[in-house]
């Protein structure tokens, strides 16, 4: 049985390849390894898919492609309802992480009591 991850990154998706290629590249990267990323594709064509299929992160991608464009906050909405972890992580297409301890650090402060988010 596969352990369930601490963090989803869940990103709602919108054509913007190269954006999400850039997202994708640097979650690939990261030192923290106990998350899982999810994808809620609000595009009309293939080319996130085309994307996701060629990515080295693919293995550990929940891919949803969306029957009908849903718009902003409920394309959000849906990549959170097929999270498994208990913390997400919203990451837009265009946003990346800074550097490779960024994901750890989030993990830190989600052990952290006396953290402020």
């Amino acid at each position: 049985m596969d352990e369930t991850p601490l963090i989803s990154i869940c990103i709602p998706a919108f054509q913007r390849v190269n954006y999400l290629r850039r997202l994708l590249d640097s979650i690939e990267i990261q030192s923290f390894r106990n998350f899982e990323t999810v994808i809620s594709d609000d595009s009309p064509g293939a080319e996130v898919q085309e994307l996701i299929r060629s990515h080295p992160l693919n293995p550990k991608i929940r891919y949803i492609k969306n029957k009908e464009t849903l718009g902003s906050p409920e394309n959000w909405n849906e990549g959170i309802r097929h999270a498994k972890a208990g913390w997400i992580k919203i990451m837009h297409d265009d946003d990346w992480f800074s550097g490779p301890g960024s994901l750890q650090t989030f993990a830190d402060a989600i052990g952290n009591k006396n953290a402020r988010f």
